[in-house]
């Protein structure tokens, strides 16, 4: 009697665990067929005001509309990037958490230091939405204005110029540049976003910066001049600005990509839904052309793509970063 009461309890506890197994597996369908079914957090790893919030934040406005649910764009800056990075790879995989980076806190801070994360294996990638040159500016009021100018300044006295942040791509790809001239006297000065180095630079206190253009077009001939840009050929937008390539210069980098990634076990159908609706917003005429207003050239990769590159990338960076270093 007491074998056949156990061998009944024992049933019935495979049994629950079954419907368990079960009701847990439809609701996790379940989810990713409704997605989203409330507000989505998209993390940026920067200050408010720069390039990366102002293309959140354009996105957003598309994407909320498309997949019915708000788009809330946080600003978590820090750590050449860990920080929000770090946040959003902790955070849990169901597509309301995700982050729009760039290659600086992807593929370089995570080579420089030990931060806790590897893009290619913490995070899923989604869509890259854009890849913007840089410009080198001044202070309207320095008296430069060409960019040989600012480079004689830096062989006679020391020149500070300002980035996003240390270990991010403007400083390496800066730093490296400086380097290869080898009789420069230029002292980097890290900021939180490409706003406050804008910032700092209008009210001189550096004498120069690196930013992605989006962040200085508003500024050019109203506060700053931009020396040159690091696109291979001159841009639209600004077409009486020389690139560095056609001053005779090689860079190691052309400038930043942008995209969106999610924790790593994010459903791949949710990433699936991200990636359609990003699509959407940057064939979108309304979004195309805030984008050409930035000056931010939309370079448009799907999940698998954009993965591919981010693989490619981070070890090439890991190459120069050591480089740097040694």
């Amino acid at each position: 009697m007491k074998v056949l009461t156990s061998l009944k309890v024992l049933a019935v506890g495979v049994l629950v665990m079954g419907m368990a197994a079960c009701s847990k597996s439809g609701s996790e369908a379940e989810s990713a067929d409704s997605y989203p079914s409330r507000a989505i957090s998209l993390t940026i790893p920067y200050a408010a005001g720069g390039s990366a919030d102002l293309q959140a934040r354009i996105i957003s406005d598309f994407v909320d509309k498309d997949l019915g649910e708000t788009v809330n764009v946080i600003s978590k800056p820090g750590g050449a990037g860990s920080t929000g990075m770090t946040a959003v790879k902790s955070a849990k995989p169901d597509g309301y958490n995700i982050i729009l980076t760039a290659v600086g806190p992807s593929t370089l801070t995570p080579n420089a230091n030990n931060v806790g994360y590897d893009v290619t294996t913490d995070f899923k990638q989604v869509s890259q939405i854009s890849e913007a040159p840089y410009g080198i500016v001044v202070n309207s009021g320095s008296g430069i204005s060409t960019l040989e100018e600012l480079l004689d300044m830096a062989r006679e006295k020391k020149v500070t110029y300002g980035t996003t942040g240390a270990g991010l791509h403007q400083h390496v790809v800066t730093a490296a540049f400086v380097k290869s001239q080898g009789d420069l006297d230029m002292e980097h000065i890290p900021f939180e976003g490409g706003a406050e180095a804008v910032t700092a630079l209008l009210g001189n206190h550096i004498n120069a910066s690196v930013n992605t253009i989006s962040e200085v077009i508003p500024h050019a001939g109203n506060g700053l001049t931009i020396l040159a840009v690091t696109s291979d050929e001159r841009l639209e937008e600004l077409p009486d600005i020389p690139t560095f390539k056609e001053l005779g210069y090689e860079l190691i980098g052309k400038g930043a990509w942008f995209g969106i990634m999610a924790p790593k076990d994010t459903p791949d159908e949710i990433v699936s839904k991200l990636d359609d609706s990003i699509k959407k917003a940057l064939e979108d005429p309304a979004v195309i052309e805030q984008f050409k207003k930035a000056g931010i050239p939309i370079a448009y990769l799907n999940a698998e793509e954009f993965t591919q590159k981010v693989i490619d990338e981070n070890e090439k960076n890991k190459e120069v970063v050591t480089s740097l270093n040694n």
